[in-house]
């Protein structure tokens, strides 16, 4: 006896009926690898040039993979606003990294949607953000900032890309797991880990055609083998650290002196389990550190190779700040010259052209277009920071397009859909208040102590390099101090 077919299954098969059947429009590409061969160098600039020639919403295939490229502001917004396409697409080496257990790679569900709820309301609040500042994150930027300042009474030049990457490094180490920085334990701990993370995004975007053509994953793969000692690296250190913490004589979880003791603290309530706590601070140490560094690389080199900027920067400093003081995160709204600055810096140089790639769990319809089950889907946010229709003048860099509105009021461009350097979505960047904190107080403290030239007075290259964090080439700058 055939059992009936209740109200709501009709439903949905009424909507998977609906779909469109038409697939977004896109190059054929090659037999067995697609268009990989036509993206195997700028990746985001080819990327872009595609998706320019074919619209919006493209679908372009790499390898076996479907990939569609959304190209649209308001588009790109419903597209990751939607729980379908919530999920993420995974390299073997991200898969192999991960396990698809933390915050960043985690399939959409309820662990997921945990950890989200613990990173956003508890772990990042602002109490929190404020211990690890005042205790950590001040005194290494400092340092820097005085490192500098002596190389450049030296005569020597500095090389913020080096730098910063320590700096930060040194600064996210002791926010996370409140280390101190004077023993050798710590210095090897430290660079052991940077050199883990420099892996990471070095191996995560290099095009490995296994991901890609099936029947390569049946081959020697020496990536893959790479990528299985180095987790295997990460997870003992992580271990390793979260249990000295864990261990620290005189802890007092009452009043949490760093991330980790913020977690630990949970575990003891049951908020969270120790994987989660090993799991975010893998991902708090690998989202913050490069990415953050990379930040204040491109806005130190965008302002070197502007004098006369950077000179409008100082006056402010100087008018605002004054020389026996030191910008603090609560002076954003009071230096708005400073901040346009370091947002149109985000929008100029893209630190994450597409962010990190989602998957369709399902068929949906997106712009008049079916996107198939499975498919990679990339949000081009590259393009849509350099597209005319959003922007004046994009591939200029023009800090008043961020400066306030003449009544006071917030600059459009900066609540603009098509403004989204933490992404968009439902996994849109969950460490924001933390990279944003980090990233202002590098970049304040540089430049309201020193000035910032090239070697010889001539801009340097601004080409980009590119990686799952896009880099400026290594450059070197001359430091004088203002004070």
């Amino acid at each position: 006896m055939n059992r009936p077919v209740f109200r709501e299954e009709v439903a949905q098969m009424s909507a998977v009926t609906a779909l469109p059947r038409k697939l977004p429009p896109g190059p054929r590409g090659l037999p067995v690898f697609g268009s990989l061969l036509e993206i195997r160098h700028d990746t985001h600039l080819a990327i872009d040039r595609l998706a320019r020639r074919y619209g919006d919403i493209c679908l372009m295939r790499f390898g076996s993979v479907p990939t569609v490229v959304i190209s649209d502001a308001e588009m790109l917004q419903e597209a990751f606003g939607k729980t379908e396409l919530a999920d993420r697409w995974a390299s073997e080496i991200m898969n192999t990294l991960s396990k698809q257990r933390d915050l960043v790679m985690a399939p959409y569900g309820e662990r997921w949607r945990q950890m989200q709820r613990f990173a956003n309301r508890e772990l990042l609040s602002a109490r929190n953000l404020n211990t690890v500042r005042e205790r950590y994150m001040e005194v290494v930027v400092n340092d820097l900032v005085e490192q500098m300042g002596a190389m450049g009474e030296a005569g020597e030049m500095v090389s913020p890309p080096e730098m910063t990457a320590r700096s930060n490094s040194s600064l996210m180490f002791r926010s996370i797991f409140g280390q101190d920085e004077g023993t050798d334990e710590f210095r090897q701990l430290r660079d052991t880990l940077l050199d883990y993370v420099n892996w990471i995004f070095a191996s995560a975007t290099a095009t490995n055609l296994a991901d890609y053509i099936p029947w390569l994953k049946f081959l020697p793969n020496s990536a893959l083998k790479e990528a299985v000692r180095q987790s295997e690296i990460g997870t003992a250190i992580i271990t390793s650290l979260v249990d000295s913490a864990r261990n620290r004589p005189g802890l007092d979880l009452s009043s949490p002196a760093c991330l980790v003791e913020v977690m630990l603290a949970q575990e003891e309530v049951g908020e969270i389990d120790s994987d989660m706590t090993k799991d975010l601070s893998m991902d708090l140490l690998i989202a913050g550190t490069d990415t953050s560094a990379q930040t204040v690389n491109w806005t130190l080199l965008l302002l070197a190779n502007r004098p006369e900027i950077q000179a409008k920067v100082h006056e402010e400093m100087d008018r605002v700040i004054g020389r026996d003081a030191l910008p603090t995160v609560d002076d954003r709204t009071r230096l708005p010259y400073t901040f346009a600055c370091l947002a149109e810096s985000m929008r100029y140089r893209t630190i994450g052209p597409f962010g990190l790639p989602h998957k369709a769990s399902e068929d949906i319809e997106l712009g008049g277009y079916r996107i198939p089950a499975e498919a990679q889907v990339l949000g081009n946010i590259y393009s849509i920071h350099h597209d005319p229709r959003y922007w004046d003048s994009p591939h200029e860099f023009i800090p008043e397009r961020f400066l306030p509105q003449g009544d006071g009021s917030m600059p459009p461009a900066l609540t603009s859909p098509a403004y989204i350097p933490f992404g968009t979505g439902h996994r849109h960047c969950p460490g924001r208040r933390f990279a944003e904190t980090t990233v202002w107080l590098h970049i304040t403290r540089m430049l309201h102590k020193l000035r910032f030239e090239t070697p010889d007075g001539t801009p340097l290259s601004e080409d980009e390099v590119f990686g799952l964090a896009i880099s400026p080439q290594p450059y070197s700058l001359r430091a004088s101090r203002r004070w």
